[in-house]
């Protein structure tokens, strides 16, 4: 090879992996847009059906988001602080509290687990501790709302103070309270005597989507490394 073509191998071999190793990435990226939209609008499309009876053995991949009606009454053993519930501390956009996750028993006998909404701090707290207990229905009530698998990203803290934990795992909390692995997230309110809360949160498909911004930054990446290759190779011209 001429003494003045092998100035620029190294700027051409790397320009060119890099650059195909980049676009790859952005394409990959806007791959996944595609499959996560689709799911998104699956999902959606579950979540606009008509409810139906809980199923004997509903398969996460078919009933996530699936719209389900559950007669029975909320249990719950009495615990430290005489909670009847197990609160997830959550953020909503109205103030931080409490999601209310709480044990209960069909009128067929089985026993799951129902999301009855959001509590705000002051509802929960006392001298900033969630010792005090949500009143459930005392009666038979039928409750609407969607089965959901929470894929929470943090580790739960079992065994947190006062029942709080900071992420949602099923497996947990059917052993804690002795019920299936299932969680229907209520849209129908169940205020206790008395009361008004829990106060039942949207359901909506709220999955994170941030592969169309991914895919940019991937593309602009491959853009520079072009632009600094063909700069590296320029800076090589008399050598």
């Amino acid at each position: 090879m001429p003494m003045p073509l092998r100035r620029f191998l190294a700027p051409l071999i790397l320009g060119v992996a890099g650059t195909a190793t980049l676009i790859a990435l952005s394409v990959w990226q806007t791959q996944r847009l595609a499959w996560k939209e689709g799911l998104i609008a699956e999902l959606s499309a579950r979540l606009a059906e008509a409810p139906i009876a809980l199923p004997v053995a509903p398969d996460p991949e078919v009933f996530e988001f699936r719209r389900v009606v559950v007669t029975g009454r909320f249990t719950g053993e009495t615990g430290e602080h005489g909670h009847v519930d197990a609160p997830l501390l959550a953020t909503l956009e109205k103030a931080p509290g409490y999601r209310v996750i709480q044990p209960f028993e069909m009128v067929d006998g089985r026993r799951i687990m129902v999301t009855r909404g959001w509590v705000p701090l002051e509802a929960k707290n006392i001298d900033g501790r969630a010792v005090r207990p949500i009143p459930a229905p005392e009666d038979e009530v039928t409750v609407t709302g969607a089965l959901r698998w929470p894929d929470d990203p943090q580790s739960p803290a079992f065994g947190a103070r006062d029942n709080v934990w900071i992420a949602r795992d099923l497996a947990i909390y059917a052993d804690l309270f002795d019920v299936e692995p299932l969680l229907v997230v209520a849209e129908t309110a169940t205020p206790g005597p008395e009361t008004r809360s829990p106060v039942p949160t949207p359901l909506t498909v709220n999955l994170r989507n941030n592969h169309f911004g991914y895919a940019v930054t991937w593309g602009l990446l491959a853009f520079a490394w072009i632009i600094m290759s063909a700069i590296w190779a320029w800076s090589r011209r008399a050598v």
